[in-house]
């Protein structure tokens, strides 16, 4: 790799360490692989070694990507573990179910004691057979920016979420607070949207105002392209036919794009239409500045670690079922004066460090 890339062994050495320590690559000894890649069985041979040489455990977490939240989510993750001895081991699904399963099985083979999943679950929810596949791996879980269906009480599995219908309503009763009565919800269909939805429509009907919802929910996860530009132009109709002045999007990139569509129409942002975006990852680099609802990745990755770690400590310990609230950032696209954030902390637990069962 030094010679390919015309640099000292030791730069690559620890470019190479580094890529591992961010959750970018698996460095074993003697390799380096991407870690979409599934351990082949020298890979599984070099990490149970790892594990024997080791006194401490062994944790794996497997997630769909390493953009938007999931890269703050590792980074959390990280730092809970090393501060505790623990080494994480981190593969990426790629939304691809079939690869995370190999991920998991491969994981527990090597001899990890628990796991930090975001499996690539339907929107709606995993199946009875895929939740029976979790529970077969037998070791713990955490389940990350996932759920359990309601009434899904399974022992063995807790988690940790984003509070994304508080997020979604507290969105709403910004721009309500704005003076804006007609308030639309832009969305493509993610994993997050059925929660959206929900804190976006107990907030209208709490407004006694119209439910101006886009983006129906029986597409595909993550929508179609050609649709969504519909429902945007959707939105735009809406503005002159309806007088919907202000608008949720989500993604925040989808918010990034409208602005343009915006442009090109010849209509201003926040006078002619004012957007919130849920997300925040690309909203305070946009032409003007979104406003947004910033989910607590660090945070979540943080905390489904310290449950983790308890969960190893205790395999009796009551289930948790833990929300974090995300923030309002307020910028220049809602109308809004200066800058500021909301957040409660979290729901259920104590957030010094999950004290109170």
């Amino acid at each position: 790799m030094a010679i390919e890339l015309g640099v000292s062994s030791a730069t690559a050495r620890r470019d190479v360490a580094a890529l591992d320590r961010s959750g970018q690559a698996r460095w074993l000894h003697g390799s380096v692989s991407p870690l979409s890649a599934p351990l082949n069985a020298r890979d599984m041979r070099l990490a149970g070694k790892s594990q024997a040489d080791s006194s401490r455990h062994v944790v794996g977490m497997v997630i769909p990507t390493l953009e938007h939240q999931f890269r703050q989510i590792v980074h959390g993750a990280r730092t809970v573990a090393a501060a505790a001895g623990i080494h994480l081991k981190v593969a990426v699904s790629g939304f691809h179910r079939s690869r995370e399963e190999v991920h998991m099985q491969s994981m527990v083979q090597a001899g990890v004691k628990g796991l930090l999943l975001s499996p690539s679950w339907g929107v709606g929810g995993p199946t009875e057979a895929e939740v029976d596949r979790i529970l077969a791996l037998g070791v713990p879980a955490v389940l990350v920016e996932r759920k359990l269906p309601a009434g899904a009480h399974e022992e063995g599995i807790d988690h940790v979420c984003s509070a994304h219908a508080e997020g979604a309503a507290l969105a709403v009763r910004h721009l309500a607070r704005l003076g804006h009565q007609r308030i639309a919800l832009l969305s493509r269909n993610t994993h997050t949207l059925p929660y959206v939805r929900s804190g976006y429509l107990t907030a209208i009907r709490a407004l006694e105002t119209e439910d101006d919802f886009l983006s129906p929910q029986e597409r595909h996860l993550g929508g179609c392209f050609d649709a969504f530009e519909h429902d945007a132009d959707r939105l735009l109709e809406l503005r002159e036919s309806q007088g919907v002045r202000a608008v949720l999007v989500h993604t925040d990139l989808d918010a990034v794009n409208m602005l343009q569509r915006l442009f090109l129409h010849n209509l201003r942002v926040p006078e002619d239409l004012a957007i919130v975006c849920y997300s925040d990852d690309y909203a305070s680099i946009a032409d003007v500045p979104l406003t947004s609802i910033a989910v607590p990745g660090k945070e979540l990755g943080e905390t489904a670690m310290q449950l983790l770690l308890r969960r190893l400590e205790n395999s009796q310990m009551r289930r948790w079922c833990l929300e974090l609230m995300p923030k309002l950032q307020v910028r220049g696209s809602c109308g809004g004066q200066g800058t500021r954030n909301e957040c409660p902390s979290v729901r259920g637990a104590d957030p010094n460090g999950l004290e109170r069962a």
